[in-house]
């Protein structure tokens, strides 16, 4: 992943700009200019969403991956929202049901239920399952997983909106 890249040649360039014994002058002003360079791509990454989210439904990282970085609990908590509205705004609509074979299939809720019953109050679903879903994801330990896309696409059945 890019982030996790640029974390890790963050880090080699600092530590290396660090050596003033060992490394010629040259060489530390010119690991001194990468590591602007870098850093300035780096911030690019803050006006894109799509990176933490990214981060976020990798299952090697998900937000561990953030605390791990050093990252300030608002800077967390505010990936953490990031993730959250952008999986209202896409799937708020929508739920899962089995159907005969087992299945999951995704379908849009109905406003009204066949049996009136099912609008009594105690009997009423919870509007938020989908962010059940999220929070389950999240909650459950980090994998060591080198194709995410294979990783999700095994598990869809667990997780079908996400």
């Amino acid at each position: 992943m890019v982030i996790p890249a640029m974390d890790y040649i963050d880090e080699v360039f600092t530590n290396s700009a660090l050596k003033k014994e060992v490394l010629h002058p040259a060489i530390r002003a010119a690991i001194g200019l990468g590591k602007r360079t870098l850093n300035h791509y780096y911030s690019l990454t803050d006006s894109s969403e799509l990176y933490r989210i990214a981060m976020v439904l990798h299952p090697r990282h998900k937000l561990e991956y953030f605390k791990l970085a050093g990252w300030k609990p608002p800077w967390i908590a505010t990936a953490h929202k990031l993730v959250n509205d952008r999986y209202d705004e896409s799937y708020a609509a929508y739920h899962t049901s089995e159907d005969s074979d087992g299945q999951a299939n995704i379908d849009m809720e109905d406003d009204e239920p066949a049996n009136i019953f099912d609008k009594l109050p105690s009997l009423v679903k919870s509007k938020h399952t989908h962010h059940d879903e999220l929070g389950i994801y999240l909650a459950a330990d980090i994998e060591n997983v080198s194709d995410p896309l294979q990783w999700w696409y095994e598990h869809q059945h667990v997780y079908p909106c996400l």
